[in-house]
């Protein structure tokens, strides 16, 4: 349970602001921080690095990529053998293995290199996502997760979401995950509109999180009703806002879900500068500055 929207934020947003004190040291490349690594990983990474004959890491109070392995297809080699090896040995941070690549951007605002999508808390690595608040009327679409998730089974979720996967749009997401769970058709889901980003640093057991979701807002024909599909989704729910607002304060949300809600409801006049006492600093929150390279269209 929480007393106000404000918990409920820094319960994701939760990775402290200003100087680290978690003693994480952090991975650069060309110049430029692209994430970090807790000390029980740098110290697994260390071990990796003096096993190899031609070592793939510079290690010392940062992490950097030898000179040799100066291409995005060399550095992605080098991160699947070490998050391969990880994995068949079990690793407890690994066990949502997914088979999915995810960019990891530099300076340019193009991939540096990809890697699995499970392994990004390892390093610290900003992800991207999109996350779609389906409506009708003045209802919101609400899914119910799977029993069945790895992560975060059974709580409340956006009627749609999804990482943004190596070589997909965010649009082309939306379109693809919208068929994918909620058996929402391409001629409807093409009618979301980006409505702006929600961003956040947040850690779990698998590591540290620094995550940014594209918001969309999906308005759904009163004469359509998404349907699970691919397991993701138990069930999904059309909730009036006193539905949605009670069931938020009483943690029955994914959390990041939660803040990309309370977004929608602050953009669309619900939740107010006169009605919510935190309102500035919920607003602030909802899209914190990740000092980490972004995505650049070009």
């Amino acid at each position: 349970m929480f007393d106000n929207y404000l918990q409920v934020v820094e319960q994701c947003d939760k990775y402290p602001y200003g100087t680290p004190n978690d003693n994480s040291t952090p991975i650069v490349l060309n110049g430029r921080v692209i994430g970090n690594v807790l000390p029980n990983v740098r110290s697994r990474l260390i071990d990796y690095n003096d096993d190899c004959e031609n070592k793939p890491f510079k290690i010392t109070h940062q992490v950097e990529f030898q000179s040799w392995v100066d291409s995005f297809d060399k550095r992605t080699q080098v991160v699947k053998e070490l998050m391969d090896k990880w994995h068949a040995e079990g690793l407890p941070s690994l066990k949502g293995w997914r088979n999915e690549l995810f960019p990891v951007y530099g300076d340019s605002g193009l991939p540096d290199f990809v890697m699995e999508r499970a392994a990004t808390p390892l390093f610290g690595i900003s992800t991207f996502g999109v996350h779609v608040n389906g409506y009708t009327g003045d209802k919101l679409w609400v899914a119910r997760r799977s029993k069945s998730k790895q992560t975060w089974p059974s709580m409340l979720d956006n009627v749609v979401a999804g990482g943004i996967s190596y070589q997909f749009s965010t649009k082309e997401t939306v379109v693809k995950e919208c068929d994918e769970e909620a058996s929402i058709p391409p001629f409807i889901a093409e009618k979301a509109k980006n409505a702006g980003i929600v961003s956040y640093y947040t850690t779990t057991e698998q590591g540290l999180q620094p995550e940014t979701q594209y918001v969309f807002d999906l308005p759904i024909p009163e004469d359509f009703i998404p349907t699970p599909k691919d397991g993701e989704v138990e069930d999904f729910y059309l909730m009036d806002m006193d539905q949605v607002k009670k069931s938020i304060l009483n943690n029955e949300w994914k959390p990041n879900c939660a803040l990309v809600t309370i977004d929608f409801m602050i953009r669309h006049g619900i939740i107010t500068a006169d009605n919510e006492p935190d309102f500035i600093d919920i607003s602030a929150r909802l899209h914190r500055r990740l000092e980490f390279p972004n995505p650049r269209k070009v």
